[in-house]
């Protein structure tokens, strides 16, 4: 008889494909490699400490019976040095892992990424050796190592397409270079949006680390040559803390189209979201709680139609002593058609950008529309066309405006050559001709305005303001006044990891005992 069931059961599973576990049993310096998985199979890494643990996950799994690459227990797999993880196929999560003590690994003489979804030299072009529909989650990756720190090189690569990265802690990375990129170079050549979920992972402190001029973002959305790109990413409820490292002005830099940017949280974080490149893109329902951090700003926008909407930012230093631009809310001036032309990573003419609805408050560099600065060789000459500004408040609250030359000591500012007076004498080599408006209607400040949006501004007293602690959290936000500012009630709690307390269903469950809590509720004052 149990040869009987056991010829049966074989017989099914030549049908059906029955599902393997594959368990390591080495001890780490190697690199150990499961291909042509199936459906259901699950790969799992006994709970230790490996060093140098290169492991390769190949497979075609199903929606309903994913591969599942995991740590025995969540949190109990230890991977040091130049250990990495790499997979791609379809439908495969990967679970639980921490790494500590991290470096980066080398692969045909290049300097390698810790995480990517995609097979070590494969095209970079073709989503052949990509991951579809797979989940990274659960993940730490904290304390690198001091040997990397000279050393630029990103932790994680995303590529392919309908992927998810969630429930992640992102430690203190103190090299140069992003903490997480979504690369596009596939996309682009076979015209398909990736469509990535990034949502609620913690980005932690960088500022161990030495100064960078650039590229030390926390997250790094396609790049200069890939703005025209339709992505359509997600990047929602994730905690940026103090999370952009010396230098760098952008802790989330957008270079593609058609990205959301929603219910985040950017906390004493010295650089600012900042939409670099690309078109229609929504950022809406994010806090920036900068806490006068030098270096913090908020929202910086490049690019066409754009909508920034209901977002609250509180507490922007600016540049501080070096007075560089950093504003709470801002639209950047664009180069000359023919800088324009000949710089893909300059500066674009921006049109069309919507800007409503959002709470700026106690800023040093508040709400400054087409702003000239200066850069050198290339100079920022053509303003903003078609500016829709409406129902935005910004309120001082006697934090008085920076008074460089592009704030002046105003709370919205409208930027101009230091020597222009809003003339209308285009020169190739200075911004003074007036900027172009849709709409201004309905803001509210109790600070002082450019003439060219004093008739879509009111002045109101501070005292009008109501101020409180909505969401439970230690954070004293203002209410919208009279259809002016953030409507609160619509955004999820401000988020916050510290020693005592974690907002819920932030970054991995087993270093979150709040994991499984409720979602703070917001209560007016």
């Amino acid at each position: 008889m149990k040869k009987i069931v056991a010829s049966l059961l074989i017989g099914l599973c030549s049908l059906a494909v029955c599902a393997e576990t594959h368990i390591y049993d080495g001890k780490g310096k190697e690199t150990w490699t499961k291909t042509d998985l199936k459906p259901g199979d699950v790969v799992i890494i006994p709970n230790g400490t490996y060093a140098d643990l290169k492991i390769n996950v190949q497979g075609k799994g199903e929606q309903a019976k994913p591969i599942v690459l995991k740590a025995e227990t969540p949190g109990g797999v230890v991977l040091t040095g130049a250990s990495w993880l790499r997979y791609w196929g379809y439908f495969i999560v990967v679970d639980g892992f921490d790494f500590n003590d991290v470096t980066y690994s080398m692969y045909k003489n290049k300097v390698r990424a810790i995480i990517a979804n995609r097979r070590a030299g494969s095209s970079s072009e073709s989503s052949k050796d990509m991951c579809q529909a797979c989940v990274l989650q659960r993940v730490r990756i904290d304390n690198e190592n001091d040997k990397a720190i000279d050393t630029e090189y990103k932790w994680i690569e995303l590529y392919g397409y309908n992927n998810v990265v969630r429930y992640n802690y992102f430690g203190a990375k103190k090299s140069g270079s992003r903490v997480l990129q979504v690369q596009l170079k596939h996309a682009n050549a076979q015209k398909l949006p990736v469509s990535h979920v990034i949502q609620y992972n913690y980005f932690a402190s960088r500022n161990a680390g030495k100064a960078v001029g650039n590229g030390g973002e926390a997250l790094l959305v396609g790049d200069s040559n890939m703005q025209h790109v339709d992505a359509k990413v997600t990047v929602a409820n994730n905690l940026f803390y103090d999370a952009s490292i010396l230098g760098e002005p952008e802790v989330i830099s957008n270079k593609s189209s058609s990205n959301i940017y929603r219910s985040n949280t950017v906390r004493n974080t010295t650089a600012s979201l900042t939409l670099r490149h690309g078109n229609r893109n929504t950022v809406e329902n994010n806090w920036f709680l900068q806490d006068q951090t030098e270096g913090s700003g908020g929202i910086r926008v490049i690019g066409d139609d754009n909508i920034i909407h209901n977002n609250y930012i509180a507490g922007s230093a600016g540049g501080g002593k070096s007075a560089a631009y950093r504003p709470a809310l801002g639209i950047a001036a664009g180069y000359s058609k023919k800088d324009d032309d000949a710089n893909i990573n300059g500066y674009q003419l921006s049109e069309r950008n919507v800007l409503s609805n959002n709470s700026v408050i106690q800023s040093a560099q508040p709400v400054m529309l087409s702003t000239w600065y200066d850069r050198g060789k290339l100079s920022m000459t053509r303003p903003p066309m078609q500016t829709t500004f409406i129902n935005n408040l910004v309120y001082q609250l006697d934090v008085a405006p920076s008074t460089a030359d592009w704030v002046r000591g105003l709370a919205i500012s409208v930027d101009y050559t230091p020597d222009s007076e809003y003339g209308n004498n285009y020169g190739i080599d200075k911004a003074e001709y007036v900027p172009s408006f849709a709409k201004v209607k309905g803001n509210i400040t109790d600070g002082k305005v450019s003439p060219l949006v004093s008739k879509g501004t009111k002045a109101e007293s501070k005292k009008e303001l109501k101020g409180c602690d909505a969401f439970g959290t230690g954070d004293i936000v203002y209410l919208p006044l009279k259809k002016a500012g953030a409507d609160l009630s619509k955004m999820d709690e401000p988020l916050v990891w510290t020693d005592t307390v974690k907002s819920a269903r932030l970054g991995p469950d087993w270093l979150n005992a709040n994991w499984g809590g409720e979602k703070k509720a917001y209560k007016g004052c």
